[in-house]
């Protein structure tokens, strides 16, 4: 049977694998044009790009971050930010959060004025929508000393053409770091972080 991933749009992809010069090349694919894989080969991963919901197939690349880090910050974005949509993903030594300013139920709202939907009614296009929400990476733990446990915390700053990471604060514990900036995720005074 060949291997499948659905994304979170529901989109499902197929593995497979081309010969280029003796070596195979595996990609994520919606329509298989090549030998379709039913497992993953050792070594590689099945990766799903957060901003697109686009799905790759790369090497397992090891990072030094802890599943209890991941944890903190999910639950931390749910507690202190008060956030249900969003994407923790771990980048190497980062853990970076990905964001929507997508509102489900302001969009349902304008839809049902030209299509009115009961609540049950409502729920399957409610979840299309969420489904299809775009992302965009807002916030960065960075670990800055894996002996010690220690992070910094960057903000994406949105300055057109010269859009980067810009530092807040270095060298503390994550935890520390969670409880100071992510209560601002979401709201106006994440512009104003400096």
């Amino acid at each position: 049977m060949a291997y499948q991933y659905t994304n979170r749009r529901s989109e499902v992809y197929y593995l497979q694998a081309k010969e280029r010069g003796g070596k195979f090349a595996y990609s994520a694919t919606r329509k298989p044009k090549g030998k379709v894989l039913d497992r993953l080969p050792d070594g590689y991963e099945i990766y799903e790009k957060p901003e697109d919901a686009q799905v790759y197939v790369r090497r397992i690349k090891p990072s030094p971050i802890s599943a209890n880090e991941l944890q903190l910050v999910e639950a931390a974005i749910r507690q202190l930010a008060k956030l249900e949509l969003f994407i923790v993903e771990i980048n190497a030594n980062n853990l970076i959060i990905h964001l929507t300013d997508f509102d489900p139920d302001a969009s349902l709202k304008a839809l049902s004025t030209i299509m009115p939907m009961t609540p049950v009614n409502a729920q399957a296009p409610r979840n299309f929508l969420l489904r299809s929400a775009p992302y965009t990476k807002m916030m960065r733990f960075v670990l800055t000393d894996q002996a010690a446990r220690l992070f910094s915390a960057e903000r994406w700053f949105f300055l057109g053409g010269i859009d980067d990471w810009y530092p807040l604060a270095w060298n503390q514990p994550l935890a520390e770091l969670v409880e100071t900036y992510v209560p601002h995720l979401g709201r106006d005074s994440f512009f104003e972080l400096m």
